[in-house]
């Protein structure tokens, strides 16, 4: 019991710490270059090191102590948002500067990943881990949507820098919680040199045989593209609308209450459900992406927009949840590295593409493409029997 309180709370109090940071950085570098394509440009920084990285990252956390790796990264991280924060406070107003420790932090999150699903994997049992998944996902998009309603507070009565402040402290208390939550079933780690290109090709292997499991990798693309065109488009799509901070703040809390919704009742759909569950979230993210290239209604827009982020959550935590039962622990780290591959790849290009596109071709139609995305992924759905879904 005691390990859940632990890591829940680390959980949300870092997403809080991210809600924040998540409206401050993303405002001020917009209003630093007023350039749409900024934001496309700092998504995909943060996911560069991921393609490059993970392979071997992801080898080092199945043979090493998934705890001591997710607390150091969180204690490292807390140096450089605070960095971060000293930076803007001394008014170092210098994209390159928010690059730099963007990619920083994009290098943390890297190793953090795989070392955060490992380390699920073995603080908990099986019957937990679906508890786990879903309520940290409640709960991480129930402390964004209070870290992103905060921000806006304190960007309009106090100031930016203390955004990133309470961001580093964040991460800072994340790491003392993690650092109590005990290893119930740990895996066995090893001190000698490891060796990458084997392991690697083991965890490809493992991947290639394990039933399901491709096709539960492709399927986590689909809410990775989601995820990206929706963070990236918020901004130009309040500006279309000719809103402020405040319309900002509004969608985007409108898709994190769409996220908490979407851990409160996954489990119990897929549960329920099974394989329609998927289906069902995959058809929700492809209508509410249709209704939103289509509305001419400011009032519905944030409706949508909540919808939406109901069925990518959805059809994230269901797709995360079935590969955290499906992988052993041996090869979780391997697993997820693969996937946080596949994902970045796709986030790096849905980010820049769509901060390219919507100066071309505008938001609306973006969101009509995606739609387009959603239908044909239908035609892969003969996989889905693949598919083991315990109760």
């Amino acid at each position: 019991m005691k390990n859940k309180l632990y890591y829940l709370m680390g959980f949300g109090i870092s997403g809080f710490g991210d809600g924040i940071q998540q409206i401050a950085i993303m405002w001020y570098v917009y209003h630093l270059t007023s350039e749409p394509f900024s934001i496309g440009f700092m998504i995909a920084i943060y996911y560069v090191p991921s393609i490059f990285l993970t392979p071997f990252v992801s080898v080092y956390v199945d043979h090493r102590n998934s705890k001591q790796i997710v607390v150091i990264m969180d204690f490292i991280r807390f140096f450089i948002v605070g960095i971060l924060a000293i930076s803007i406070y001394y008014e170092i107003r210098s994209a390159s500067v928010i690059y730099m420790l963007q990619f920083l932090l994009a290098v943390c999150y890297t190793i953090y990943k795989p070392a955060s699903q490992s380390f699920i994997k073995e603080a908990f049992s099986q019957y937990d881990i679906p508890f786990i998944v879903s309520k940290s996902a409640a709960l991480g998009e129930a402390a964004l949507i209070t870290g992103s309603g905060f921000s806006g507070i304190l960007l309009i009565h106090v100031s930016m820098p203390l955004c990133f402040l309470l961001n580093a402290i964040t991460f800072l208390c994340a790491s003392i919680l993690y650092a109590q939550v005990v290893l119930c079933y740990a895996k066995q780690t090893t001190s000698v040199p490891i060796s990458y290109s084997s392991s690697l090709k083991e965890g490809l292997l493992y991947v290639h045989h394990t039933r399901g499991m491709k096709y539960l990798l492709f399927l986590s693309i689909l809410n990775s593209i989601s995820i990206q065109m929706t963070t990236t488009l918020l901004l130009p799509l309040v500006k279309e609308q000719g809103g402020g901070s405040d319309l900002y703040a509004l969608l985007d809390i409108s898709f994190a209450v769409g996220g908490i919704l979407a851990g409160i009742t996954v489990t119990f759909f897929l549960n329920r459900f099974r394989h329609r569950a998927i289906v069902f979230t995959m058809s929700g993210m492809m209508l509410t992406s249709l209704l939103l290239a289509v509305t001419q209604y400011l009032f519905l827009i944030p409706i949508f927009i909540f919808a939406l982020g109901l069925f990518t959550m959805s059809h994230l935590i269901a797709t995360q949840t079935l590969i955290q039962l499906s992988a052993s622990k041996e090869y979780i780290g391997r697993v997820v590295g693969i996937r946080t591959i596949l994902a970045s790849s796709i986030k790096i290009g849905a980010a820049l593409a769509t901060g390219f596109l919507v100066s071309h071709i505008g938001v609306y139609h973006l969101f009509l493409s995606f739609s387009m995305i959603m239908l044909f992924s239908f035609f892969t759905l003969r996989y889905m029997k693949h598919v083991s879904i315990p109760k």
